[in-house]
């Protein structure tokens, strides 16, 4: 029993790469395949195609002084080739913001570049593939909250990360996946709406029961919401009988009846680092029921050898990005790569991402 992970991507060839000699391509060909730890599906061979693409990414991020920051749900070669930070929503806020360049570029889907903006309005922010974007944010409007706050009048708003800057315009503060729990417990009053995450909301109707009414919106992810309590329960009990003590590690976008079959629920970070602990203590037979780039980071920063069971369920958006994208985004960024925001939209949005920090940190 093991996931199954599909294949490294290849280029599409549309962006060609700088020249380099074989055996400066070699050298970088085992660097790929000594952090990926995947040789498997990132062979040799196959590192050797992609290392003229992360050597000049790495050079232009060094030449034009770029950050470039990407999502735990980015590939590999993105992860651990040319990011100068990985981690979840709420870290890659924390270091857009801090970020001492001037120049952001952001692997990932569009309302996390747009967070990024923001939070930081005078740097330039890319974004290399503005066709990616979230089942989450396209489920809910500025309009919709608005609609919300006028049949509810005077009950805070507290929308998920995963959403437009106008919504978050509309809101009282933002929350993630690391802090959602912490900062609507700790929001005035005894009602308050959440949005767009249905099963975030329902979780938090569940953990909030006799101290708030939750009041929550429709909106799902569409890879967690692929996954089932009775498909959980199903490998379990697979694992059961062929003598494996499995872990099950959960995001919280998931299903509540898969949240009651999970040992663990948390973050992407929370993930990984829960993963690699359990590895240490010898609990090696471990289910994570999340995006599969949460299990790319785990194989490659584990010292254990590691038996994740499961599922690969890949989220279409976050892989759209390809380092030719990066690459030609770093060369000379097209118009609609580069993230431009209302003065007032990133004025009211900036207030509920502040308001995240502030209750996060209390």
């Amino acid at each position: 029993m093991s996931m199954d992970l599909p294949l490294a991507p290849n280029p599409r060839g549309k962006i060609v790469p700088n020249v380099y000699s074989p055996h400066i391509i070699e050298e970088e060909a085992r660097r790929l395949s000594r952090v990926i730890k995947q040789p498997q599906r990132w062979t040799i061979e196959h590192c050797k195609t992609i290392a003229p693409y992360t050597l000049e990414i790495n050079q232009l991020k060094k030449e034009k002084e770029v950050y470039l920051i990407a999502h735990s749900y980015q590939t590999p070669d993105i992860v651990y080739g040319v990011a100068d930070e990985v981690s979840d929503s709420y870290s890659l806020s924390k270091s857009a913001r801090d970020a001492e360049e001037q120049i952001i570029l952001f692997s990932s889907v569009r309302f996390m570049a747009e967070t990024a903006k923001i939070l930081s309005p005078d740097k330039l922010v890319l974004h290399p593939s503005p066709e990616a974007g979230c089942s989450l944010s396209e489920s809910i409007t500025a309009q919709d909250v608005i609609n919300l706050k006028e049949k509810y009048p005077g009950v805070p708003v507290a929308c998920y990360i995963n959403t437009t800057a106008e919504v978050k315009a509309e809101v009282d503060v933002c929350v993630t996946s690391s802090n959602y729990l912490k900062i609507c417990e700790n929001l005035p009053g005894e009602k308050l709406i959440f949005v767009p995450d249905k099963f975030m909301g329902e979780h938090l109707q569940k953990s909030l029961k006799g101290k708030k009414e939750v009041i929550i919106y429709d909106g799902v992810c569409e890879v967690h919401a692929l996954f089932t309590g009775e498909k959980v329960l199903s490998w379990k009990q697979r694992a059961k009988n062929v003598g494996i003590d499995l872990k099950v590690l959960t995001h919280p976008e998931c299903a509540a009846d898969v949240l009651e079959q999970s040992d663990i629920i948390g973050s992407s970070e929370v993930l990984i680092r829960e993963s690699i602990r359990l590895g240490q203590e010898g609990m090696t037979d471990i289910m994570l029921i999340t995006e599969c780039g949460t299990a790319d980071r785990v194989m490659a920063e584990t010292k254990d050898d590691l038996n994740i069971i499961g599922t690969c369920v890949m989220c279409k958006h976050m892989k759209t990005t390809l380092l030719e994208d990066i690459l030609q985004a770093l060369r000379e960024p097209r118009a609609e790569q580069i993230i431009h925001l209302d003065e007032e939209i990133i004025r009211k949005a900036k207030y509920s991402l502040d308001e995240m920090f502030r209750y996060a940190e209390l």
